[in-house]
């Protein structure tokens, strides 16, 4: 498979990265010697070029690509190299281009299920972080210490979690021991020791300090479980938390939306008038359960006379992640126990995660995920590369009716290649739904979905065998 993806920035070297590691015919292209020059670390052919001129997507032959990819900065940008990739594709005459763009403004695409997007531009499915980072957000502050959490459906999670010295548990035990040691503990799938390779473990694979271990588990009530057999104190988490959040920008106003949705009590902080004054005029806005209070989030005195030690948790919403950074750390010396930041940069989310307990998400790692979950949308399901355990992915699929691996064990799915964690199966008799932990020998029926793990080098041949014929 061919794929081009124009803009080099971290997005498009994050998601060439993924691709290429996989296997696939991988093509970078970008006007900027600097990402360029990044770029080229990467085992990619990389073009400078504008993805906005035919000739130049021409020379990175997006008329010979499967999929293409506008990863740039700028959503016109985006849009436009969309339109022309698909108008270079037909005119050489093949009829199906996968376009993919990534979207900052999420008013673009606030009618994208109509299909309005698609019809106008010739993006065919659209990535907008901003839509996309709240539920994430909203359930990494659940588990706050958590360096990762990410959704495989149903109440299904990975949760990556770093083990503590204190972690006596775990630490020297195998992964089976761990197991019959720690009630409830849930399943392993992924270790990143310090200072070596990412892998899969099996039930011998010992545990050691400082490793970072992906979980997988049923229920947000089970992150407590697993941060404190890691090490960590985490603090409890209310059923309605009382949130502050800083800054009424659009993500702001869309998260404090989301809380009052959930019954909870919102202080919003903005030091921009007109952004306050929108956040004040919107249609959710009329509620008691709503402050809108106009001034600097690193006002000490403000903050005290708003009470912010009384808040459950602080979240910083503001353009700058270095403000982001800022104003978080500020809320955690004046009290508050749990903080939340958005931040672009992936690299400084993994920082930032060490302010406290804390969950930081970043937009272009959310960005990364959702393009190349799009990319393998021929398996119907979830797609995450794990950014703090890499070269590790978790996914969902579903066997639909005539698939070959109906009637099969769940080893001869997994083969060496993967490793079936949980079958959410949906009785045919009853209608009822359950979870159940997959084992080798568990028998795989039509309308099983799995949620599996596998190396990104292997992700080619699981979704072979995940095909339906």
């Amino acid at each position: 498979m061919r794929i081009v993806i124009g803009g080099a920035g971290e997005v498009g070297r994050g998601v060439a990265k993924a691709l290429r590691s996989e296997g696939r015919d991988v093509v970078l292209i970008d006007t900027d010697p600097v990402s360029i020059k990044e770029a080229q670390a990467l085992d990619v052919l990389v073009v400078q070029g504008d993805a906005t001129l035919r000739e130049d997507l021409i020379e990175a032959k997006v008329q010979n690509a499967e999929v293409y990819i506008a990863a740039t900065q700028r959503d016109e940008i985006n849009m436009i190299s969309c339109a022309l990739a698909r108008d270079i594709a037909q005119q050489a005459g093949k009829s199906e281009l996968m376009t993919i763009a990534r979207i900052h403004d999420a008013s673009l695409i606030s009618d994208e299920e109509s299909g309005d997007l698609t019809r106008w531009s010739g993006v065919q499915y659209a990535v907008c972080s901003d839509l996309l980072v709240i539920e994430d957000l909203k359930v990494g502050l659940q588990g706050a210490s958590m360096v990762e959490v990410l959704p495989l459906g149903h109440d299904a999670w990975i949760s990556v979690g770093e083990v503590l010295p204190s972690a006596e548990r775990l630490i020297g035990s195998t992964i089976q021991e761990a197991r019959d040691n720690v009630d409830g503990l849930p399943r392993i799938f992924g270790i990143k020791e310090p200072g070596k390779k990412s892998h899969i473990p099996n039930s011998d694979s010992v545990i050691v300090s400082n490793s970072l271990v992906a979980f997988a588990t049923i229920g947000k009530h089970t992150f407590r479980r697993i941060l404190l057999a890691t090490g960590h104190q985490p603090p409890d988490y209310p059923d309605h938390p009382r949130v502050m959040i800083f800054g009424a920008t659009r993500l702001g106003r869309q998260i404090a939306k989301s809380y009052l949705e959930d019954g909870c009590r919102v202080t919003v902080i903005s030091e921009n008038l007109e952004q306050a004054n929108e956040l004040a005029g919107s249609d959710f806005a009329n509620t008691d359960l709503l402050d809108s209070i106009h001034g600097n989030p690193l006002d000490a005195g403000l903050l005290q006379e708003l009470d912010v030690d009384e808040h459950h948790i602080a979240i910083s919403a503001l353009s700058d992640d270095h403000a982001n950074m800022a104003v978080a750390l500020h809320a955690t010396e004046l009290g508050v126990s749990i903080v939340g930041m958005v931040l672009d940069d992936s690299q400084m989310a993994q920082i930032a995660r060490r302010i406290g307990h804390s969950f930081a998400v970043s937009r272009r790692r959310v960005s990364i995920n959702y393009i190349l979950r799009h990319v393998h949308s021929k398996i119907e399901g979830n797609y995450h590369l794990l950014s703090t355990i890499p070269d590790i992915v978790g996914m969902s699929a579903i066997l639909g009716p005539g698939h070959r691996m109906i009637g099969n064990k769940v080893k001869v799915l997994e083969n060496k290649l993967c490793r079936v964690a949980f079958i959410h199966r949906t009785s045919k008799s009853s209608g009822t739904e359950s979870i159940l932990r997959a084992s080798s020998d568990q028998i795989l029926m039509e309308g099983d979905r799995l949620m599996l793990f596998a190396k990104v080098e292997d992700i080619e041949n699981v979704e072979k065998r995940l095909t339906r014929s």
